[in-house]
């Protein structure tokens, strides 16, 4: 449908029922009715986890996994269980609208609550405004439901670390109350083991007077023993009596015969040198009577205790002796029968005493022995169930929680996670902390240059006409194409240098692609695309239609090309231009472009963007080759707005 002279009514009708309204209604439901919410499932969301789990009550856990299956199993969003390199790498080359990671050390953290210094567990969520500058926007509902899920399962983590604790400590408390049990029935028994002990005393008692009959006979014994030895000494003094009266008839008789024999004692030692002279003479009578003489001589010498003399003294004196030993008290026998009538008195009373005693001990001590088993047992029950008290509460005190630090075990457990957001290539930073004040940060660099190449493309064709020059050539083909091709240069020259201030523009706000001389090739050819599909419209549709279906075409790019609204957030009204819109190939380009990723999807791209530049020109030679050739039916020829420079 080519422009008309002034324009027909029905091309105006038709281009604002097919391209104004519908634009219109577009605008109005992204802008103000549009819920990305509806679309959550079809949004694909990388999840991954390095947690390498902990140990809780004696058993492994990780929380990680857990919440990874809770937010897999929830069915939210489409979720991609990846590793972690998988989740940041594939984020940044679009394959993911973000990514959500769980660092090794996350149980260990949610562990610590009760540690002397707690650590908030941390999840690392990453964005990339490469892949829709609202994709943050509208991933953070979905991070702050995750969230809230997560936190429910560390809460839950943490009621069941404390519960384990408290019902350690119960257990702890039960084992001890059982303790206490046997503590009061070992105390019990202990009782029962005194009254046996009292009892055994009474016994004891009753054995002592049973020892005082039995020890009857040992008492009568010591009696009799004492009697005797009284008679002992009654028989001594009656020998005493006896001796002195045989002492002194001896001494009657025997100290006038040795006073007698005393002279001739001392005869006889005058006599000895006599005999000793006489003893020389040969005479053998004499020496016989010598000899007699000296044996008679020898009876009465007083020094020779075999004398007659030395024998009547010894019988006079052992009568004194015997005298005195029976009658005199300091003597050693009388003292000794003394001693002895003495000592079995004594030991008369004595033995009974000793007896009586010696039972009562034997047998009080066997009852003794008796109730001490008896207390013995009590006392270990008792000792055991002190010792299982004292374990039970040693227990239960070790495993119920011990926070050195209240105020930040309180602060862990009344925000248990922290959401670590990490955006790749930031659109937007806030500036000096105040998130009203916000400035343009390198993300902004491929949709800086993508949307400001295509609206410069509409704004520069509302002002350029879409052919240059005189038709000139020998064919009608070339005579067409001619000026076309004058235009397109123009008009794509016009388009690269303003694609190029919006590329410089990112580059001052921090956009740095690795390679910029590819990167300015591909800055290049979306430029000559965007300025040949926008001229394709004013083309065929004149200036104003064209330029309001070219401006209409690129509000259903932008809401469909990724480079605002996440992948899979689209209305399925608006799905079908993603895969017609070049922008959505030249975004495509520039992302990897900046990445320096020459993989299939970057040269799919190149090659697409330059079939849709063949296409539009090969649509807009066409079209001028039909309106310069076709007969004009009415009274007025046609004459294009742009037939000359």
């Amino acid at each position: 449908m080519l422009r008309t002279r002034g324009g027909s009514t029905p091309a105006r009708v038709l281009i604002v029922l097919f391209l104004v309204v519908p634009t219109l209604v577009s605008a109005v439901y992204m802008w103000i009715m549009w819920d990305p919410e509806l679309y959550l499932k079809q949004i694909p969301v990388a999840v991954a986890s390095d947690d390498v789990g902990g140990i809780s009550d004696g058993k492994a856990q990780n929380m990680g996994t857990e919440i990874l299956d809770t937010l897999v199993s929830g069915g939210e969003l489409q979720f991609h269980r990846v590793s972690s390199d998988e989740a940041v790498r594939g984020l940044r080359e679009s394959r993911y609208a973000f990514s959500v990671v769980i660092p090794a050390d996350f149980t260990r953290s949610v562990l610590s609550v009760t540690d002397p210094v707690p650590q908030r567990a941390r999840i690392a969520v990453y964005y990339n405004d490469f892949n829709g500058t609202l994709g943050p926007a509208v991933a953070n509902g979905v991070v702050a439901d995750a969230q809230n899920q997560i936190a429910a399962t560390i809460g839950r983590g943490y009621a069941s670390q404390i519960l384990i604790g408290v019902n350690s400590l119960g257990s702890g408390i039960g084992d001890a109350a059982r303790g206490a049990t046997q503590l009061a029935q070992g105390t019990a028994q202990l009782a029962d083991g005194s009254g046996q002990l009292s009892t055994g005393l009474d016994e004891a008692a009753t054995g002592a007077t049973q020892l005082v009959a039995g020890t009857g006979e040992l008492h009568a014994g010591t009696v009799q023993l004492a009697d005797g030895a009284h008679e002992l000494v009654t028989g001594t003094d009656q020998l005493g009596t006896g001796a002195t009266q045989i002492r002194d008839g001896v001494d009657q008789i025997i100290t006038p015969l040795l006073d007698a024999l005393q002279p001739a004692g001392q005869f006889s030692t005058q006599l000895n040198p006599l005999l000793d002279e006489l003893s020389r003479n040969a005479d053998p009578e004499l020496a016989v009577a010598i000899t007699e003489l000296e044996g008679l001589i020898g009876q009465v010498h007083p020094g020779d205790p075999n004398s007659l003399v030395g024998q009547l003294t010894q019988l006079r004196d052992g009568t004194k002796e015997l005298a005195r030993q029976l009658t005199d008290p300091k003597a050693e026998y009388r003292a000794g029968v003394l001693a002895l009538a003495d000592g079995a008195t004594q030991l008369r009373d004595g033995a009974g005493q000793l007896g009586t005693g010696a039972t009562e001990l034997s047998t009080g001590l066997r009852q003794l022995s008796d109730g001490g088993k008896e207390l013995r047992a009590g006392v270990t029950l008792l000792d055991d169930g002190a010792t299982q008290l004292d374990t039970g509460l040693r227990d239960g005190a070790a495993a119920a929680p011990h926070i050195t630090d209240p105020a930040a075990s309180a602060d862990v457990i009344a925000q248990p996670v922290t959401m670590d957001i990490r955006n790749q290539e930031p659109s937007q930073v806030v500036r000096g902390g105040d998130r009203s004040q916000k400035e343009i940060s390198r993300g902004a660099g491929p949709v800086l240059v993508v949307m400001g190449a295509f609206l410069a493309a509409v704004v520069l064709w509302m002002l350029l006409r879409p052919w240059r020059g005189p038709a000139t050539g020998r064919t009608p083909w070339r005579r067409a194409a001619a000026p076309l091709l004058r235009g397109s240069v123009v008009g794509a020259a016009g388009v690269i240098v303003l694609a190029a201030l919006a590329a410089a523009y990112g580059s001052s706000a921090g956009w740095s692609p690795q390679h910029w001389p590819v990167m300015a090739v591909v800055i290049a050819l979306v430029g000559g695309v965007a300025a040949v599909t926008t001229q394709a419209f004013i083309v065929l549709f004149g200036r104003v239609a064209g330029s309001i279906a070219a401006f209409s075409f690129y509000m259903f790019q932008i809401f469909t090309f990724g480079g605002v609204f996440p992948a899979g957030t689209t209305p399925p009204a608006f799905r079908p231009f993603e895969d017609i819109a070049p922008m959505t190939f030249a975004r495509r380009a520039i992302i990897r472009a900046d990445i320096a990723l020459y993989d299939t999807m970057f040269w799919t791209s190149i090659a697409v963007l330059l079939v849709m530049l063949a296409a539009a020109f090969g649509i807009m030679l066409a079209a001028r080759h039909f309106a310069t050739t076709r007969p004009d039916p009415a009274p007025e020829p046609l004459r294009p707005a742009a037939s000359s420079a």
